[in-house]
């Protein structure tokens, strides 16, 4: 049997290595996430493209891709509630959401999902929703967690 003819066993897809965000002005949206969440450029910016290509800290890649007319990365649940994309994985959840804000970036409510983390809802220069969570519980002490949410929640 051929490398070709071979069945495909357990899942075949490893990771996501490219998200594609439509904005408006790439080089803006850059420096946006750049000032924010400290991105580098993946690759050397190209005009013709008409995209900007930055690297996450896992080697990921998002494209923030020039896009004429109305922008909306978002979509309604069963219920009705506007759905982000993804979500981003993060580590020290506290020290971002207290930049973004301090950032004057428009952040929703923190959210303590148990079992699943702490999460929280952003917003780009263009209106893109995206999410953040950090699952605490797994990379933090019991104490550390506590710590955290008390942090996080002292105003709820």
């Amino acid at each position: 049997m051929s490398e070709v003819q071979r069945k495909w066993e357990g899942n075949a897809l490893n990771c996501i290595c490219s998200v594609y965000v439509p904005v408006k002005n790439p080089l803006k949206s850059a420096e946006w996430w750049q000032r924010n969440f400290g991105l580098e450029y993946a690759v050397p910016f190209n005009p013709a493209e008409a995209q900007v290509i930055l690297k996450l800290s896992g080697g990921q890649w998002l494209h923030l891709v020039e896009t004429e007319g109305e922008i909306d990365n978002q979509f309604p649940n069963k219920v009705g509630y506007p759905m982000f994309r993804f979500t981003f994985e993060v580590r020290e959840i506290e020290h971002l959401y207290d930049h973004l804000k301090s950032n004057e970036v428009r952040v929703d409510d923190l959210a303590d999902r148990d079992s699943c983390g702490i999460n929280f809802v952003f917003y780009d220069l263009d209106g893109n929703k995206f999410d953040v969570n950090e699952v605490v519980h797994i990379h933090r002490t019991p104490e550390a967690v506590e710590k955290v949410k008390a942090h996080l929640f002292q105003h709820a």
